[in-house]
């Protein structure tokens, strides 16, 4: 599909020039950031024990996209923002915590435990758990889950990926309904994150169901703290009430009201009193606008994503890996970095990777020569590729003719992704090609471009649910079906049988510096595909109204206790 073309909004020039304006004050060298970095806290959640807060209030979240689909097993269910309203709705069978090490989620499972040859699971499920049909949670719905994930169910399934699930053989009932094993051709060791949200069976066995059973005007089957979802199309709004047939310590709040907000909005709205919270992120005009605002909290803590441009290697003309390794020479990540970071007082590190993050055993950066800026070594490759720039042309064209013209997508509503596209634009540029870059809306960029692949570059975040490198597997490998069509998570849609073998590796390894290792061999081999060119490790900024509590940069934890979350009493 090829998309419209929009005109330069402003020269990277100047752009950058802004940057350099806004840089730290102390000059921080990079050496010196990441030490900043080193330092960070693996959260920052403004955190307060329970007897401290007061029972009741509402919280105002705001989101950045107003969702259709809230099956997250469903490909277009697996977004952050989808996740925010189903965590505190639905089971999950682990909680995470800061330093990734884990437990088991007790209300849902009361214990869990891998044999010693890693080959069986068994768990103990909580017989209190029950649906808000007043059906309890059983092994049946665990095991559904499984069998769809797994195309053993009859029908047709957009499924977002199989990670972990496709090494399971077999679930078996255990001695009663609240138990089984899961039975694993191979060991599996990041099985703690399996199961991080579960649906009742109806909604895995009915392809109907499955499609439409979670989205806005249906009547939504929960089993969480909070529940009843009620959505307001027109508001943009979704209001979930506290659970009061929940068994595990009562939600303090009484309501949690999330409402689409627009990314470059949000710090208005806040500043309004609009609403409660937000991600602030990068947004350098919201940052500018709130920094020393009274009763405002920031939270400074390592965030689990990153920032990057996604390359689409299933199209045609970015099919060529000499046009990809061309491509990512011709980016300056240093540059969008320092656009990115330096308006919000964030530490500029030169690093990312994009399996594990800077507080994580074994981090390191494996971007070699790629990750470094060489337009002169990319035009070399763009000429072996076939492309190449004749006397007094402003792009380069191969032996058809045909001008080498890259499609870029960027979020109307967030003005860092638009410069990031008239950045990228003008780089490319230098090298001779040709960038059309349209701006579509917010709601629409993953569901109508990023998922469908109608696109070849664009800007956007990966975050993770849980600590483990396993869980990109789906973003970069597959193809997960025989004619190699059904690219699953993977919106680059492309990978390589090496990376597919280094994920089956990682996902059996116990041992954690070969565990780090093999890690970075996959993003070493995903940098060699040019399947992203990582700009960033995210910031884990974001603000909040000081007297609100257990809510904001969760790290590596992966999400919130949703029933702790609350407002301070009032001073007596």
């Amino acid at each position: 599909m090829r998309i419209g073309k929009a005109r330069y909004l402003a020269p990277v020039a100047a752009l950058v020039v802004m940057a350099s304006a806004c840089s730290n004050d102390d000059g921080q060298s990079t050496e010196e950031a990441q030490e900043e970095n080193a330092s960070l806290e693996a959260t920052d959640l403004n955190p307060a024990p329970r007897e401290d807060l007061q029972e009741g209030g509402q919280f105002v979240w705001a989101l950045s996209e107003y969702e259709d689909q809230y099956n997250m097993v469903h490909i277009q269910g697996n977004k952050a923002d989808v996740r925010r309203v189903m965590a505190g709705l639905m089971p999950s069978i682990t909680r995470f915590q800061p330093d990734g090490t884990y437990e088991p989620r007790e209300e849902y499972v009361l214990d869990y435990g891998v044999s010693e040859d890693g080959l069986t699971v068994d768990f103990t499920l909580n017989p209190d758990a029950t649906w808000s049909n007043g059906e309890p949670v059983t092994w049946e719905d665990y095991a559904a889950q499984v069998a769809v994930i797994n195309g053993e169910v009859e029908g047709e399934f957009e499924i977002q990926g199989d990670d972990g699930y496709k090494y399971i053989e077999e679930v078996v009932e255990g001695e009663d309904e609240f138990s089984f094993t899961l039975e694993f051709s191979q060991p599996y060791s990041d099985w703690p994150a399996l199961f991080d949200i579960v649906y009742p069976k109806e909604y895995m066995q009915d392809e109907e169901l499955f499609a439409e059973g979670y989205t806005e005007g249906e009547e939504f089957v929960t089993a969480g703290p909070f529940a009843n979802p009620e959505f307001d199309e027109v508001t943009q709004r979704i209001t979930v009430s506290r659970n009061d047939d929940w068994w595990g310590d009562p939600a303090l709040l009484d309501e949690i009201i999330f409402v689409n907000v627009a990314i470059d909005g949000q710090a208005t709205a806040f500043n309004n009193g609009e609403i409660d919270g937000f991600y602030l992120g990068y947004d350098s005009a919201g940052y500018k606008l709130l920094e020393g605002k009274e009763g405002a909290y920031f939270t400074r803590a390592v965030n689990n994503g990153h920032r990057f441009v996604s390359v689409n290697a299933g199209s045609e003309i970015l099919s060529d890996k000499n046009v990809r390794h061309a491509l990512a020479m011709g980016i300056n990540r240093d540059t969008l970095a320092n656009v990115a970071l330096s308006p919000v007082d964030w530490p500029i590190t030169g690093e990312v990777n994009r399996l594990l993050r800077s507080s994580q055993h074994g981090y390191q950066d494996n971007s070699g020569e790629l990750g470094e800026y060489n337009p002169e070594r990319a035009g070399e490759l763009l000429d072996e590729a076939g492309w190449t720039l004749e006397e007094g042309a402003e792009f380069r064209t191969n032996a058809d003719g045909e001008t080498l013209t890259l499609s870029y997508v960027a979020s109307d509503d967030m003005q860092l992704a638009k410069d990031e596209a008239d950045i990228t634009r003008e780089m490319l540029a230098e090298i001779g090609i040709e960038v059309d870059v349209q701006h579509v809306p917010g709601n629409a960029l993953f569901s109508d471009y990023i998922i469908p692949g109608n696109y070849e570059l664009a800007a956007f975040v990966l975050t993770g649910s849980n600590p483990y490198a396993t869980s990109s597997a789906g973003n970069f490998g597959g193809p997960y079906d025989e004619d190699g069509e059904d690219w699953g998570n993977n919106v680059s849609f492309h990978s390589t049988p090496e990376i597919n073998d280094l994920f089956e590796e990682l996902g059996q390894e116990t041992d954690p510096d070969r565990y780090a290792e093999i890690a970075n061999e996959i993003d070493a081999a995903i940098w060699d595909e040019v399947l992203t060119v990582p700009m960033f490790e995210r910031p884990g900024q974001y603000v909040l109204k000081d007297n609100l509590h257990n809510w904001g940069e969760f790290g590596l934890a992966g999400d919130y206790v949703y029933e702790d979350i609350g407002w301070a009493k009032d001073e007596e």
